[in-house]
This record gives structure tokens, sequence and C-alpha cells, in this order.
């Protein structure tokens, strides 16, 4: 069983971009609005359906924590703001260490 001290719940927000550079701006807005304190960046390779056909295409995956009463706002942010027609978004509560939830909801 876990210790308590690894115990402490956040939440992970992923979505993907089209490029680095869409990917920066998104992170850059929500960081500046002070709704996120960290997101990392992954090149990644999606293949998926689209309008009747399988796709491929490279993408910037974005990996987005957050406290649990900005979830809510966060989506709907990247929603409003992201590249995509139909953006991926997708998020989970995950358990972290205290000291990185402590400095997650000091944000």
């Amino acid at each position: 069983m876990p210790s308590s001290d690894f115990n402490q719940e956040i939440y992970l927000i992923i979505t993907n971009e089209v490029d680095k550079k869409n990917a920066s701006r998104l992170a850059n807005l929500l960081l500046r609005d002070k709704l996120i304190p960290c997101v990392t960046f992954k090149n990644i390779e999606s293949h998926f359906w689209w309008e009747g056909d399988i796709n491929e295409s490279k993408e910037v995956q974005l990996l987005i924590k957050c406290k649990e009463e900005n979830v809510n706002e966060v989506c709907n942010k990247i929603s409003e703001l992201h590249s995509y027609q139909v953006p991926e978004i997708i998020y989970f509560r995950v358990s972290a260490n205290k000291n990185y939830h402590e400095w997650i909801n000091s944000i």
C-alpha cells in the first residue's frame, strides 16, 4: 500500500498539437493565466480516422499538470484555443508525492 507521502492527488491533462509552435503557444497561455504550473512536450506519431480515411501525423503531445479546481477551466481553454477542429482532451486523476502536490497547488 502506498505511503501517504506518495498518495496526493493531482490531475494530468493530455492533448496533442500540430507542432511545437502551437504547443508552446497553448502552454504559455495556460501558464500565464496561472491555470497550470507545468507542462511537458513529447514528439509523437498518431494514426487516426478522420473524414472517412486513416491518417498519420507527427504531433506534439502536451502532458499538463494541474490542481483539481482548475481542470474544467483548463479543458475549456484548450477547446477554445486549440488549432484542431476536434482536439483530444483527456484528463485523469493521479497520485503524486507530497512535495510535488504542494508545489502544484501553490500556483
